[in-house]
């Protein structure tokens, strides 16, 4: 069996320190809304409860679907490599980018690059799918498992958080979907915005959802992994090869209304059961005091 867990929207606190010339942007509107409510929306002491429990449960790999950071200052992204060295190796981790990773069009070499080693190929996947010269997507196996990162991360302007593929990435995903499912792999595809149309608004939508859609049921997907909307979801979408289970997780350091926190992380206990998967999903949440504990356990594909 092949444990693989998966958290989103990191949104890592504290604020980095910003500069007056750093709010010459859009970040002029984040900072301002950190301020009157998001910083006390994501916590690093929820965070860091988190994912101290994922760690000591050990899986065999670790998904991170963007939003590591809140502004896009280099400062952040300095801070976010750390927190991703404390998580785990990138032979263990393999992290995408989301939207507030581009939240202003920045050089990578200052920005995500600081990520690079959680966002390549390994050697295993690199043999089944090279990797393009924008990094994306690429290309991960472990075993049966084989891994499709994709980048929707997009810079966008005030008061929009949407995200795009292009075709050069589709095209990719196209060819990596069949390659892996003639090698007989369990295909997860990671992407940041809710992949489907309709499951986001025109503003945090994906442009280029419906075209999406169509790749995955024309070339089949076994799991598709997501964050952005900030809450648990699970769809199906039929596929040539079968439904492909769609799944969206909060925000891993968010605290939520109420008694409860919304924070929480997903496993997936995936193994082979005869010509198909038996996957079963354990959502395990941040609650008071101190604790994580299961909230839900869900077959999503039986033997």
């Amino acid at each position: 069996m092949f444990t693989l867990a998966h958290l989103s929207d990191i949104h890592l606190s504290p604020m980095a320190p910003i500069k007056p010339r750093h709010l010459l942007s859009k970040r002029i509107l984040g900072y301002v809304n950190w301020h009157r409510g998001r910083k006390l929306m994501h916590r690093r002491d929820i965070l860091d409860l988190l994912t101290r429990d994922l760690i000591e449960r050990k899986p065999d790999h670790i998904a991170i679907t963007g939003d590591l950071v809140n502004l896009g200052l280099p400062e952040e992204y300095l801070r976010a490599a750390d927190w991703l060295q404390n998580l785990g190796s990138p032979d263990l981790v393999t992290a995408i980018p989301g939207n507030h990773d581009a939240y202003v069009r920045m050089h990578p070499d200052t920005s995500i690059g600081h990520w690079r080693p959680y966002m390549k190929s390994n050697e295993a996947g690199d043999v089944l799918q090279a990797t393009p010269d924008s990094g994306f997507p690429f290309v991960r196996r472990m075993g049966d498992i084989g891994i499709i990162a994709l980048s929707s991360a997009i810079p966008t302007m005030p008061f929009i958080a949407a995200g795009r593929f292009g075709k050069t990435q589709l095209e990719y995903l196209a060819k990596a979907l069949d390659r892996l499912g003639h090698e007989g792999l369990f295909r997860v595809v990671l992407i940041h915005h809710a992949p489907l149309p309709g499951q986001a608004g025109w503003r945090r939508g994906l442009r280029d959802a419906a075209k999406l859609r169509d790749v995955l049921k024309a070339h089949g997907a076994e799991l598709v992994l997501h964050g952005h909307n900030h809450k648990q979801s699970v769809r199906e979408l039929e596929t040539v090869s079968g439904p492909a289970i769609i799944v969206g997780v909060p925000s891993a350091s968010e605290a939520a209304n109420g008694p409860t926190r919304g924070a929480r992380y997903n496993e997936y206990n995936i193994e082979r059961a005869g010509n198909g998967w038996h996957v079963e999903m354990v959502g395990r949440a941040a609650a008071a005091p101190e604790q994580v504990l299961e909230c839900e356990r869900r077959v999503l594909r039986k033997r």
